[in-house]
């Protein structure tokens, strides 16, 4: 965590700056939680920084562009990757998000560097689950242009909305229960799924090797 850096960036918060650096002169380096759920907050269409363990930022002096935060997926997403022997070697990318005024390329320096971050915090990881979402508009091209490995849709699952519009799980409520309650039955089509392998060449050569995942073609537009 950049101790250093926080009051500065707190006061600064709702002061955009005039023009941002180039990518080239921007810094990769850990951020805390607390940076992310606000600039989640602002720039991320859920205004959620969701739960992370390891959270990065692309830093533009003291101010943030961009953040990137990770986090340890269910135990079945893991398993299913390299087998359940090997469930600590997957890690998920939870957020990704950039300033919409950010420059381009900046999420491929953020993905890049973050990646090899978390590496260092977390070395027993040997890959980076990541999913875009078509329900918001998202196909992932993002990772398609930082070479991510395509492993098809994961299934669509289905969550409730309560009275007050608060999302509720379906991991304890029938749908019948759900309905009951008053609660609306939302159903959720798949996400692209894709995967960074991460680690020395002889790491990432033995992930491929062991990965249980046919790898695909990128989606693409039909627009």
């Amino acid at each position: 965590m950049r101790h250093d850096v926080q009051a500065t960036f707190w006061d600064a918060l709702d002061v955009a700056p005039d023009q941002y650096s180039k990518v080239r002169d921007m810094r990769v380096d850990r951020a805390s939680k607390r940076d992310v759920d606000e600039f989640c907050r602002r720039w991320h269409y859920s205004s959620r920084g969701g739960s992370a363990a390891w959270n990065y930022g692309v830093w533009d002096g003291h101010t943030l562009a961009g953040v990137a935060s990770y986090n340890l997926p269910t135990m079945d997403a893991c398993a299913a990757v390299f087998g359940p022997e090997r469930w600590e070697w997957v890690a998920h990318l939870g957020r990704l998000v950039c300033a919409e005024d950010a420059p381009r390329n900046i999420e491929s320096k953020l993905i890049a560097r973050s990646l090899r971050l978390l590496k260092i915090d977390r070395p027993v990881v040997r890959a980076v689950l990541t999913f875009a979402a078509p329900s918001a508009g998202h196909l992932g091209y993002v990772y398609q242009a930082t070479n991510a490995l395509y492993l098809g849709k994961s299934m669509g699952r289905s969550y409730f909305v309560d009275q007050h519009g608060a999302r509720r799980s379906d991991s304890h409520s029938s749908h019948t229960i759900a309905r009951s309650r008053g609660w609306e039955v939302v159903k959720e089509v798949g996400k692209h799924r894709y995967l960074y392998l991460v680690g020395s060449r002889s790491e990432r050569k033995e992930a491929r090797r062991l990965l249980k995942h046919d790898v695909l073609a990128y989606p693409k537009s039909v627009d």
